[in-house]
Parts: C-alpha cells; sequence; structure tokens
C-alpha cells in the first residue's frame, strides 16, 4: 500500500511576485495538484514562475465548494499524492477557505506541512506604529449593518490593539460606524494595496480618514486596518513612532505635534527626537 501524500499549505505573494519564497516555487514546480481559490490567477502566478500551468491539475478550491471538494483531496493525499493549498494572495486559511480540509487532513493522518510566507497580516503590522506585541485579528469585518455595527461597538472597547480587513466598498461605511460610535477621534492604521505599486500607509484619527477618502473620486485596493486600544496614548511606542513619522513625507513640525499629542511627551522632545532621528538616517 503506498504512504500517504503531504499537503502543503503554500503563502503566495500579496502583490510583488518577487516575495515569494525559494521553498515555495520549488513546492509549486514538483507537486502536481494544486487547490486554488481562482484557477486563472493561479495560472498567471505559475507563469510569472516559469511554471507551465498546463504541467498542473488545478482545481478551484472556494467558499462554494470547499467542503465537496475536501473529500476529492483526501482521496488523492490518501492515494499517495501531495497536494498544495494556495489562496489568491498571502497565507492560506487567515479568512481565506481551507479549514473543513486541514480538519478532515488531521483526522485522516495526513502530514501538513506550512511553507510560510508573504502575509497582509504581518506586512502590516511589521510597519504599524503601534506597540503590537499583544492584538486581536478578527479577518474581515461582517457585512450586515446590525451585526457590523455591534461588531466594531465591541472592538472599540478592546485593551489591545485589533486587526481586521476590511474592502474598498465598505471601508467608508466601517470609519463612519465608528465615528457615530463616538469613536472619531480614535487613532487608526490603514495600510492598502501592501507591496503593490500604490502601496499607502495612513495613521490618522477615524474622522480624519473619512475626510481622507471622501475627498477621493474612487476608493480602490484591499485594506488592513489597526484600530487603537481604547487607551492607546497609554501603550503608544513612542520610538516605533518616531521611526514611521520619520519616513514619511510630513513637516517635522507637524510630525512633532502629532507625537506629542498620541505619547504624552512634550512638543519639544518630540521635535527633538525626530530631528536626532533624522540624522541618523542621513
Amino acid at each position: 500500500m503506498s504512504s500517504q501524500g503531504t499537503l502543503f499549505v503554500v503563502a503566495t505573494p500579496i502583490g510583488n511576485v518577487g516575495d515569494i519564497t525559494e521553498r515555495a516555487r520549488a513546492v509549486l514546480n514538483k507537486t502536481d495538484f494544486i487547490a486554488c481559490e481562482d484557477t486563472r490567477r493561479a495560472s498567471k502566478l505559475l507563469r510569472l514562475l516559469s511554471i507551465d500551468p498546463k504541467s498542473k491539475s488545478l482545481h478551484s478550491f472556494n467558499a462554494l465548494n470547499e467542503n465537496e471538494l475536501t473529500a476529492k483531496i483526501i482521496a488523492s493525499l490518501t492515494s499517495g499524492q501531495d497536494v498544495a493549498l494556495i489562496s489568491d494572495a498571502g497565507t492560506p486559511v487567515l479568512s481565506d477557505p481551507g479549514l473543513p480540509l486541514l480538519r478532515a487532513a488531521i483526522d485522516r493522518g495526513v502530514v501538513v506541512v506550512p511553507v510560510p510566507g508573504p502575509s497582509a497580516l504581518t506586512a502590516c503590522l511589521s510597519v504599524c506604529p503601534l506597540p503590537m506585541h499583544d492584538f486581536r485579528f478578527i479577518g474581515f469585518i461582517d457585512r450586515k449593518r446590525k451585526q457590523k455595527k455591534a461588531l466594531i461597538s465591541e472592538l472599540l472597547q478592546q485593551s489591545i490593539p485589533v486587526v481586521c480587513f476590511e474592502s474598498p466598498n465598505r471601508l467608508l461605511d466601517s470609519l463612519r460606524l465608528m465615528s457615530e460610535l463616538g469613536a472619531g477621534g480614535r487613532m487608526l492604521f490603514v495600510a492598502r494595496e501592501l507591496t503593490k505599486l500604490h502601496e499607502e500607509k495612513c495613521f490618522d484619527s477615524v474622522d480624519s480618514l473619512i475626510a481622507n477618502f471622501e475627498a477621493r473620486e474612487r476608493i480602490l485596493g484591499e485594506f488592513v486596518l489597526v484600530i487603537a486600544p481604547s487607551e492607546e496614548s497609554k501603550r503608544i511606542d513612542v520610538d516605533h513612532l518616531v521611526e514611521f513619522l520619520s519616513k514619511e513625507r510630513i513637516p517635522t513640525s507637524s510630525s512633532a505635534r502629532l507625537l506629542a499629542k498620541l505619547s504624552g511627551i512634550t512638543r519639544q522632545e518630540a521635535y527633538r527626537r525626530l530631528t536626532s532621528s533624522a540624522q541618523q538616517d542621513d
């Protein structure tokens, strides 16, 4: 009897194809059965990696058919065939399909191997000017208005930062709900189109961000939001914030005012820290 195959959970680029790991490339190159959200996007990625998609057995694996396809994938694994699970972008299963497959594979004694790499979550946190040693991640915010309002109300009461994903067509509605719930002055870090050509990062109050995005003709891209905790002024990492503000194209005087307001240090001290950081970078 042949041994079982291995289920590889493979992280793929969230935008910049150069972020693919050599290990991920090797796994996708040697694995014939690839479960993916969209076969067209998977084919495009494989071609960018100089892998012929026609040489692979690509199977659309999404929220609508994951339970049905799980049985087929498990059958392939138990017959000895390796399988690679990928999402459209980033690390699979984090807010993407795959959990039923993982559970079924583990129940059958199949070896499940993570092939780590790009993730919108970790990419955002690595440049977020809030202390992220402890946080709550909720994936995508609920679409339904009633549930969404209840969820955001709960999130605004958290004593740790909250990280979530949001789509461009629902971003303003979520921001306006935060403001309606009394969090117009709450600081929010917004990362848009991470690793892509039009990557953008904003760190400002909810009300200021509403004005920012309302002024745009169109809101495009994928968003990661980090909501500051309810007592953010007591938890701000000053050094991290200085590093972030120093890299942004903001006048030092304006950055100093923002740093002083967020951290509680004097404006003079904030200005000193910012200018010192700028001199070190020169």
